[in-house]
């Protein structure tokens, strides 16, 4: 992952001036296509909004499987950078999540472990990390529409930032969008055609989800760089 805050500070201003739900904010970001550069962007974002924030800033990441956000910020260029992450909390807010097992498994959704949130180092930025250790052969992890979980998020965070894997891979990002304030679409401009980004917008919207723009990021080299924020 790159650190882009410096890039997405227009961004996180447009996106704090517009309206929020009742309590924090919240912003997914997504990609038509895997390798866009979107945990960047959202892990960057939520740096950047956990800098400003009077409560936590939730960093989810709806890969549950791969945990990449929360062992990027436990290992690596990020953990050093950051202070690596803390013990764990509940992440679940004693409310139904926004993930189910298939078939159901009470054992597995039990006690503290299945998804945690944690602290980075000393700022207010909280990752989530979910355990697929917990899970048999047989599991399979749906996410679904559900309202209630992502306003109890609200209720004790100023901004729930979410990452989404690539539409291509799964619609995870489409069967929460309508519960997020404001959804916005990573583009690499070396990749990413215009049709691609409008048949994502319009995804989006026909699931009840509100397109806030498109960031833009450009590779050259390993120069990794978000550029204006559109629309």
């Amino acid at each position: 992952m790159k650190d882009l805050r410096t890039d997405l500070r227009d961004l996180h201003r447009s996106l704090s001036q517009s309206p929020g739900s009742e309590g924090g904010r919240s912003v997914m970001f997504i990609a038509a296509r895997a390798g866009e550069g979107v945990s960047s962007v959202a892990a960057s974002f939520a740096l950047l909004a956990a800098e400003q924030a009077h409560r936590a800033v939730w960093l989810v990441d709806l890969d549950l499987k791969r945990n990449h956000l929360f062992n990027s910020f436990a290992v690596g260029p990020f953990a050093d950078a950051m202070g690596g992450v803390g013990p764990p909390y509940s992440a679940v807010l004693k409310t139904q999540p926004f993930f189910s097992i298939e078939p159901a498994d009470p054992d597995a959704m039990s006690g503290l472990g299945l998804f945690t949130a944690h602290r980075v180092g000393d700022t207010r930025l909280m990752v989530t990390q979910f355990d697929a250790a917990r899970l048999k052969p047989n599991h399979a992890i749906r996410i679904r529409t559900q309202p209630a979980y992502w306003q109890t998020v609200r209720s004790v965070t100023d901004w729930a930032v979410v990452d989404a894997p690539g539409l291509q891979l799964a619609s995870a990002g489409l069967a929460i969008t309508s519960q997020i304030d404001r959804t916005v679409i990573v583009v690499r401009a070396d990749s990413t055609t215009p049709s691609e980004v409008d048949a994502l917008s319009r995804e989006i919207e026909a699931h009840g989800g509100k397109v806030a723009g498109v960031v833009l990021n450009r590779q050259k080299g390993d120069a990794l760089i978000a550029d204006r924020f559109a629309r």
